[in-house]
Formats: structure tokens, C-alpha cells, sequence
């Protein structure tokens, strides 16, 4: 397995188009500037300490100085993280009667993803009775699901980087030495926190699927202990609904209902925006989808199709209602 399929932060330097997408993850121009010069590489950049203060990581700079010895020293603690990541997913497993819901538990914590999709009431209804409640069993347990990823981190960091000097021979001290550290430390987190765990994602499926970290760090740092309604945090995080990639929306969604201003149902329905663009776009490929969309055509257009087939479509009502608060927050 390798980086190099997944990777959406290649050429050099900081480049314009991952500028853009950081910018609109809640870090400022000021920001964006220092994070291109180079850095000491003794000292950390401060994109490092916005990602180590949301998921800190045990001995982070000597894990990155020497990947190899800290692969190895690491090595029980992923092992012990494995065994108590499968048995999460047992436990998650047993709600899905119906086998829909993808389980996946890499070390940025569990993900959901659905293994068919159909554009009918039905189907959203089934869906919907299966991850509820696993969306409860892990809000109750979570400080024992961040205890148990947060021993693997410094593993799966290792092995990210492994990767990453295997495929451009790219290390964090190259990186800083040739102005490049942003991109890196997004492969790298992304790397590490989607490709290693139990169940993880493929390389192919990380743009689709996957968590990006540098824009959960980010916007969870605009967002703070802020008193938003949904309308106000969608501008928070500078995120237009009407101009948004896949990995935006899903980001955005993610922070919301940690806030509790989404209501769960309207969160997985909005981190799984790629089954909805297949439904009304010709010629999408899912894993390489990294277009600007206008989403509250795109919910229209799903809406249209329930209509069509007879169905109420209640929830994707909910999410355009949803969406359209957030663009007329921003006009």
C-alpha cells in the first residue's frame, strides 16, 4: 500500500489550489504564509501544533525523526489498538441487521460507509435504523475509543512517513529544507489516520471516503467555543455550499455535529455526498472526485428523483432546508 495513489497535494511548494482548501478550513492568510517559509526542524511548525492539540501524539517529533526505531517501538501498542478495534466493530456490526453500513476503524477513529445505495425512501429509512444507534453507542463510549486510537498514532505516523520516503523520498526535514512541509504534513496526517487500523480505506478511496485532518484541525479551530447557528458556522469555516468539494462538505458536516448543530441523520447524509452525486451526475468517478460542487443543486436534484418514484424524501428535504440556511448566512 502506498501514498502515492491517494495523494491530492502534489507539485511544489504550497500550492495554490491546497492554499485555497486550507484558507477555507478555518486557517488564516497569516497562517498560510508562515506554513510556506521553512521551519527550524527542532521546533514545531505551527500547523503541527494545531493537528497535535485536536489529536496529540506521544513522542511526535522523535517519531518523525526516525520512523524506522519508532515503528518498531510502537509496534505493541498498534497491536493492542487492533484487537480493541475489532471488537468496536463487533459491537457496531451487530446493529446493522441488513449489512449496509462499511465499518471501518482506522487510527483517526471510526468511519461509516454504505456497501449499496438506492435513491428511495425506503433505503434511507434502513439506513438510517442502522446507524443510529451506532452513532449513540459511539458518542457513550467515546473517551475509551480516543484512549484506544491515541496509542496507535505514533505507529501510524511512523508508517505514513515510511510511505511517503518510499515514494518521493520525502521526510519531514527534506520537506521543511524545500518549502514543502504544508503538503507533506497533510499526506502524512491523512496517510496515517485513513490508510492504518482495522479495516481501513484503500488508497483509491481516500479523496472519496476519507477524513482529512488538516481541515478538521482547522475548522475546529475557527470554530472554537463559538455560539453559532448552522448558517454562522458554515461561514466560520468559510465553506461555500454552492461551490464545495466532497472532502469540504464531508469536513464541515463532521464539525457541525461535534458541535451538536447537525442533527446526526443530517450528518450522515451530508458526509456521504459522493452516493448522491451518482444519482444526478453522468460520468462520476467517486474516487477521484475532487470538483466544486453546488450541493443545494445537487439535494434538489435527489429530491426531484424521490418525488419522481413517489417517495416524500423528508430527510433530504431537511438537508436542502439545512443548506440553504448556510447560503443565505453567506449572502
Amino acid at each position: 500500500m502506498t501514498l502515492s495513489d491517494a495523494s491530492c497535494a502534489k507539485g511544489a511548494g504550497l500550492d495554490r489550489g491546497f492554499g485555497n482548501m486550507l484558507q477555507q478550513a478555518a486557517i488564516s492568510s497569516e497562517l498560510v504564509a508562515e506554513l510556506a517559509a521553512d521551519h527550524a526542524s527542532e521546533r514545531l511548525a505551527p500547523l503541527e501544533k494545531t493537528l497535535l492539540a485536536r489529536w496529540p501524539v506521544e513522542n511526535y517529533a522523535s517519531v518523525l525523526r526516525d520512523p524506522v526505531q519508532a515503528l518498531g517501538d510502537a509496534r505493541a501498542d498498534y497491536e493492542f489498538f487492533l484487537e480493541g478495534a475489532q471488537r468496536v466493530l463487533d459491537e457496531l456490526g451487530q446493529f446493522d441487521i441488513a449489512a449496509l453500513i462499511e465499518l471501518r476503524f482506522p487510527v483517526g477513529g471510526v468511519q461509516f460507509g454504505w456497501h449499496r445505495f438506492e435513491l428511495s425512501d425506503l433505503f434511507l429509512g434502513q439506513m438510517w435504523l442502522a446507524q443510529a444507534p451506532m452513532l449513540e453507542w459511539l458518542a457513550a463510549h467515546a473517551p475509551r475509543l480516543e484512549s484506544l486510537a491515541a496509542r496507535a498514532r505514533p505507529y501510524a505516523l511512523a508508517q505514513s512517513a515510511l510511505w511517503l520516503e518510499r515514494d518521493g523520498a520525502q521526510s519531514r526535514a527534506r520537506a521543511i529544507d524545500s518549502g514543502q512541509l504544508y503538503p507533506y504534513l497533510q499526506r502524512l496526517f491523512a496517510g496515517a489516520f485513513n490508510l492504518v487500523g482495522a479495516s481501513a480505506l484503500q488508497p483509491s478511496k481516500l479523496l472519496s471516503a476519507g477524513m482529512e485532518p488538516l481541515l478538521l484541525a482547522g475548522g475546529a479551530s475557527r470554530l472554537g467555543q463559538a455560539d453559532a447557528s448552522v448558517g454562522q458556522a458554515f461561514g466560520m469555516l468559510e465553506i461555500d455550499v454552492r461551490q464545495a468539494t466532497l472532502t469540504q462538505l464531508r469536513s464541515a458536516a463532521g464539525l457541525l455535529y461535534e458541535k451538536h448543530l447537525l442533527e446526526a441523520q443530517h450528518y450522515v447524509l451530508l458526509s456521504h455526498g459522493q452516493y448522491f452525486v451518482e444519482c444526478v451526475v453522468a460520468g462520476v468517478d467517486d474516487a477521484n472526485d475532487t470538483k466544486a460542487r453546488d450541493w443545494i443543486d445537487v439535494f434538489e436534484q435527489v429530491l426531484a428523483g424521490l418525488w419522481m418514484r413517489g417517495d416524500l424524501g423528508t430527510s433530504i428535504q431537511a438537508v436542502l432546508a439545512l443548506l440553504k440556511q448556510a447560503d443565505s448566512a453567506a449572502a
